[in-house]
């Protein structure tokens, strides 16, 4: 006869964990090139944890999440991965320094996107983000964001109420009305179903 004890503590291992209760460690989901994790090679059992480097090579991509938020990284990219607060090791700012970034977040949870021209604060969103030394596209594919240019001078809020609000962050602090290209819903959503949510669109 199972015990009340045992049933409770079996059942509790079955129940998702709570957003600040789950592990900071990344998980890959999909792999194909050259992706390195600071400086070694990524592989599929990789921990991915604040304070490293992700970088693809010419034909790399990877698909990976870290807790209830999803990722993906285009060739020619280089992400670095940190925490606002040194004691809790939850990835809450990420650094695009080049390439190509997809990511969708956990409702609630605070986030912030550097990129060369443009800071981006987050909260439950999805975005599609490209960044070159001089040039960022951005787009807030769902959710909100609120852009913010390095000097601190301009300041724009992002509400999107169907899909896709995407912004062209220049050299000078402009920040100019872009179309919607370079990614796509079908990648939104598969982000969305790699932590277990529904499609978004």
């Amino acid at each position: 006869m199972t015990s009340r004890r045992h049933f409770l503590s079996t059942f509790a291992t079955l129940l998702p964990l709570p957003a600040a209760a789950q592990a900071p460690f990344g998980v890959v989901h999909e792999l194909v090139g050259d992706v390195t994790l600071s400086d070694v090679p990524l592989t599929r059992q990789s921990a991915l944890q604040a304070g490293q480097t992700i970088r693809t090579g010419a034909g790399g991509r990877v698909w990976f999440s870290i807790g209830a938020d999803a990722y993906f990284l285009r060739p020619n990219s280089r992400l670095r991965l940190d925490a606002s607060k040194p004691r809790e090791p939850i990835i809450d700012f990420l650094r695009l320094v080049t390439g190509a970034l997809g990511a969708t977040f956990q409702r609630g949870s605070r986030r912030t996107l550097i990129a060369p021209t443009a800071t981006i604060g987050i909260r439950g969103t999805g975005v599609y983000l490209e960044a070159t030394p001089d040039v960022v596209y951005f787009c807030t594919c769902f959710g909100s964001t609120e852009i913010l240019a390095p000097s601190g001078g301009i300041v724009e809020n992002v509400a999107v109420a169907t899909a896709h609000q995407a912004r062209m962050m220049m050299t000078g602090n402009r920040i100019m009305r872009a179309g919607f290209d370079r990614h796509t819903n079908e990648e939104m959503a598969r982000l969305e179903a790699l932590v277990g949510r529904a499609n978004p669109f």
